[in-house]
């Protein structure tokens, strides 16, 4: 036996043997109380259990999402959940087979089958793969069909970073079962960060209320039906909450630390992997272009509207390299784009598209670590727009009839959500105290009914002429 094959068979040796002692630093807090899961583990839990209640019609699940929105923890969740069953498990980081074996998925695979005496093809009891980060394998693709193709008795769960990588790749598309993890929602958040579990059903009836609704009063009459849930869930859920979620919280992999330094250093270094790990497997890059990344994206942060021309000028590069770099920043999922109104997807428009960023917690660390040359309301502004996006995003997500644009006329509305045949028109802010923009927009794109989020109204609110609504945003956070 060589030796890397004797140092992949202590590996995988060590992957057995510790399994359990590294899942439950994802399963138990400081305090060893079991977290509470997020909702999406309920989905992914069942996949679980059909296979092993001997369905085998699905065995690949795929896992993809923002680096940072915890994919992992729920693959070690879900390895503790189920470790009892009577089956074979491995829990693979494929970066460290890569980068430390100097080997591969398939070649781990083989000789797993020599520690376990057994081929894959004939196993005397099933399976259960998890792999994390699967793309650092460069023929992860290939090695997992001849996995999925030659042996019924295996479940795999595999997780990638980089979404184009894992929904682009011809050899899963026709057998896996794709799963997509956001960030956090603030029950989500609240949830983990303090055990509370949101109401049941609220976050759904909020959802068919606010873009559902024959028209805004409709939906007032509706939503003062929900007060009294709504107001009850914030029983004990203070104002420092909704700072910190803003702030960081999005992300689960911050919500352990309190130290802000820490918090941020954190997040620009998640960043710093998207840039430097995921985004040259993406995209043939030059060192050069990939060193002005990070400075683009905090040219981002303090920018009402992306202006490639601006951009390029700034940094030294072409306009189409420019748009490149924002090509790819979406597709990692850093950024979202929000076309103008009135432009089809992929349609050539001279109108400029909106930047967000996919987790208001990417701007915070700008604004915190490096500083921001707007005013405080401003920036602020910008965070919650960031947080709207982000749960309009999670909502509208490759969801047949849905769409989301904004008005990129001077004072339009910030965005239109297209919901089957219906247009609502959505303002968010501080203290957004006027119905102006809302209405010229509105009319514009002839919506429904438009609604108003503000951080500083407290009460529900209906204007009949303006056909509009003024929603704290508690209600919203909620959805």
């Amino acid at each position: 036996m060589t030796a890397n094959k004797e140092k992949i068979r202590e590996y995988i040796n060590d992957q057995i043997a510790q399994a359990d002692f590294r899942a439950r630093a994802y399963v138990f807090d400081a305090n060893n109380e079991k977290r509470l899961n997020r909702n999406i583990f309920i989905r992914l839990q069942s996949h679980l259990k059909k296979f092993a209640s001997g369905n085998r019609a699905y065995r690949w699940v795929a896992l993809t999402g923002l680096r940072g929105a915890g994919k992992t923890t729920l693959m070690h969740q879900l390895y503790y959940a189920n470790k009892n069953i009577d089956a074979y498990f491995l829990t693979l980081s494929v970066d460290e087979v890569v980068q430390i074996l100097r080997s591969s998925i398939n070649e781990v695979i083989d000789i797993f089958e020599e520690v376990i005496g057994q081929s894959l093809v004939n196993l005397e009891k099933p399976l259960f793969l998890f792999l994390d980060e699967v793309q650092y394998d460069e023929k992860w693709g290939i090695a997992l069909k001849t996995l999925y193709d030659r042996s019924h008795n295996v479940f795999i769960f595999s997780t990638g970073s980089a979404a184009l990588l894992m929904n682009s790749n011809a050899d899963i598309a026709r057998r896996a079962i794709y799963e997509k993890i956001y960030p956090l929602s603030f029950t989500e958040f609240i949830k983990i960060k303090h055990n509370k579990c949101e109401a049941k059903g609220l976050t759904q009836t909020l959802r068919e209320i606010i873009f559902y609704s024959y028209n805004a009063e409709d939906a007032y009459i509706k939503l003062k039906e929900q007060e009294q849930k709504i107001n009850q869930y914030y029983i004990g859920v203070s104002r420092l909450n909704f700072e910190n979620y803003l702030y960081y919280g999005t992300l689960p992999f911050m919500i352990a630390l309190s130290n802000e330094a820490l918090v941020y250093d954190q997040i620009n270094k998640s960043l710093e992997r998207v840039i430097n790990k995921d985004i040259p497997q993406m995209r043939a890059l030059s060192s050069e272009i990939i060193s002005k990344i990070s400075g683009i994206l905090y040219a981002v942060a303090d920018m009402d509207q992306v202006n490639f021309t601006t951009l390029a000028e700034k940094f030294g590069i072409s306009r189409s390299k420019i748009a490149e770099i924002f090509s790819v920043l979406e597709q990692t999922e850093v950024l979202h784009r929000i076309y103008p109104y009135g432009s089809h997807f992929k349609q050539v428009t001279q109108k400029p598209s909106k930047y967000l960023f996919s987790s208001p917690a990417f701007r915070a660390m700008y604004y915190k670590t490096i500083g921001n040359t707007i005013t405080e309301q401003n920036a602020r502004g910008k965070l919650l727009e960031d947080l709207a996006g982000m749960y309009l995003h999670r909502i509208f997500d490759k969801k047949l009839g849905h769409s989301m644009s904004y008005d990129s006329a001077k004072g339009g509305a910030d965005f239109i959500a297209g919901a089957i045949e219906k247009r609502i028109v959505i303002e968010i802010g501080i203290n957004k105290k006027e119905y102006r923009q809302v209405i010229q927009t509105a009319k514009k794109v002839k919506a429904v009914y438009s609604i108003i989020i503000s951080e500083q109204v407290s009460e529900l609110q209906y204007n009949k002429e303006a056909n509009a609504l003024k929603i704290p945003l508690k209600y919203f956070l909620l959805m």
